[in-house]
């Protein structure tokens, strides 16, 4: 049966062709110096647009504006030891952080908050372990902190949520030698995750919850193309990439990771049946691949990605920020409406 499907979708990933007018036919192994870093843009739409969608069916409701901003940015730390399940050795260390401040507005008197506002702010931060000379092992130790501000009635209230989770991935198969056009295989991925989260309103007691569970699930591979992504303001700079697709056959998730020829990530897009739940792109960098420094990467370098759990990111920040406001009394009740209350 296993086999069965995975030759049909390893037939169907052979259909699959992506637009080509560049030359990356082939992609290299990334040589990183500590504190080189990469900027990526995305993140910060996708957070806004599925809060904007939980709240736009309210009646009053006006939309989401964003106050200050950090886009997601990855920091290369060097090498150090670490412990990931059972592989113990030399791993390929760095630092993910993002933050997004904003305001949720609706209509003026229609709510209990004063001037009809509510001031949020999402922060994520987490440091990244990928294995070295190896392919199959990564760990993702992050923190994401809510905050949702506002006064009314008189009140000032100040809720905070925290998430902080530390996610263990192993990956076992047949890893390709060199990442180049027509390259497939497949490899069966477990992810083990334990969690910890936190609410508490005006710098109260804490209320925790411990939480952990498991996935083991089969992941295709195929390096489907050239591609071209365009960015900047008016789309006016572009990467010229090599795209590798991965179909998660667990969670009928598909993500197409475009590195350029020095191997780092430029873009990564995920769709989930059909539908598409992420698109970010590198958007800013800093990378001395002309100067010397220590190297910082191994083979099997791409590998796991050390984006790999972004996704997770936005999750995680909008499910933090919703409960936030879940928390919130929110309508607004009239002089008018309190006399037609039965007390009885």
């Amino acid at each position: 049966m296993r086999t069965s499907r995975l030759t049909t979708l390893f037939a169907t990933l052979l259909l699959l062709s992506i637009p080509s007018a560049c030359a990356v036919e082939k992609i290299g192994e990334p040589s990183y110096t500590t504190d080189d870093w990469f900027e990526y843009e995305g993140h910060t739409e996708q957070l806004l647009a599925d809060l904007t969608e939980q709240w736009s069916s309210e009646e009053n409701f006006l939309g989401v504006q964003v106050t200050e901003r950090e886009e997601l940015r990855v920091t290369q730390l060097g090498n150090e030891g670490c412990t990931i399940l059972s592989w113990n050795g030399d791993c390929v260390k760095a630092r993910i952080t993002h933050l997004v401040n904003f305001t949720l507005d609706w209509k003026e008197n229609t709510t209990n908050y004063d001037n009809d506002t509510l001031n949020m702010s999402v922060s994520f931060s987490g440091t990244h372990w990928k294995s070295r000379g190896s392919a199959g092992w990564e760990k993702l130790d992050s923190r994401t902190i809510t905050i949702t501000q506002f006064s009314g009635g008189g009140e000032d209230n100040f809720l905070e949520h925290e998430v902080n989770e530390v996610t263990l991935i192993r990956r076992v198969g047949e890893f390709p030698e060199s990442i180049k056009i027509g390259e497939i295989w497949d490899v069966e991925k477990t992810i083990e995750i334990t969690g910890t989260e936190r609410t508490r309103e005006n710098l109260g007691v804490w209320q925790e919850n411990d939480y952990n569970f498991s996935t083991t699930s089969q992941v295709l591979y195929q390096v489907v193309g050239e591609r071209i992504i365009h960015y900047g303001v008016a789309n006016e700079k572009t990467h010229d990439t090599l795209a590798v697709q991965r179909v998660d056959l667990g969670n009928n998730e598909t993500t197409i990771d475009c590195y350029n020829g020095d191997g780092f990530l430029a873009h990564s897009e995920t769709w989930v049946d059909g539908t598409l739940v992420l698109s970010a792109t590198l958007s800013d960098f800093r990378y001395y691949v002309n100067e010397p420094h220590e190297t910082t990467s191994t083979s099997n370098w791409l590998l796991p990605s050390i984006l790999i759990c972004l996704l997770m990111l936005v999750v995680i920040g909008a499910g933090a920020t919703w409960f936030g406001l879940s928390t919130v009394p929110k309508t607004r009740i009239e002089l008018d409406d309190l006399d037609n209350i039965d007390l009885d």
